[in-house]
């Protein structure tokens, strides 16, 4: 189990996100240079940095974001106990459809390891589970994400 912050909350649930991107924003770019211009969208509006627990790009590849052990800043409301992880779309979202629509099977191949790797998860949720946002452009459904025993 992880517990974050100094009252160690413990976390029981992701929190998926897209990016608000347009349509190539991020092509031909490594989840390195992606991680550095979100981090300076956030800093430059006045956040204290990446406010996610880390990214998954097109193809699969994970970028580490805030120390899991941190509060993340990714869902109002939300943060404690949560981890937030960021999906760099394949094309742009326009409309709230299937995840498939957006993103890739690598990507799904590649989020489901890393949340089955993280003891306690509970579940998985949608940004727009809580706010009135696309984001991330589908609805998450738990048995798309967790394992069933």
């Amino acid at each position: 189990m992880i517990f974050q912050g100094n009252a160690r909350y413990p976390v029981r649930e992701v929190v998926l996100h897209c990016a608000a991107i347009r349509t190539g924003q991020f092509d031909g770019m490594s989840g390195f240079q992606v991680f550095s211009t979100i981090n300076r969208w956030h800093v430059e509006r006045g956040f204290t940095g990446f406010g996610y627990h880390g990214l998954f790009m097109p193809d699969g590849t994970w970028v580490s974001g805030r120390n899991f052990e941190r509060i993340g800043a990714h869902c109002l409301e939300r943060n404690r106990g949560s981890l937030g992880f960021l999906l760099i779309e394949s094309r742009k979202v326009e409309r709230v459809g299937q995840f498939w629509d957006w993103f890739t099977t690598a990507q799904w191949r590649a989020l489901r390891a890393k949340i089955a790797e993280i003891d306690g998860i509970e579940r998985v949720t949608g940004h727009n589970d809580y706010a009135e946002k696309l984001c991330p452009g589908f609805k998450v459904k738990q048995e798309d994400w967790l394992p069933v025993f």
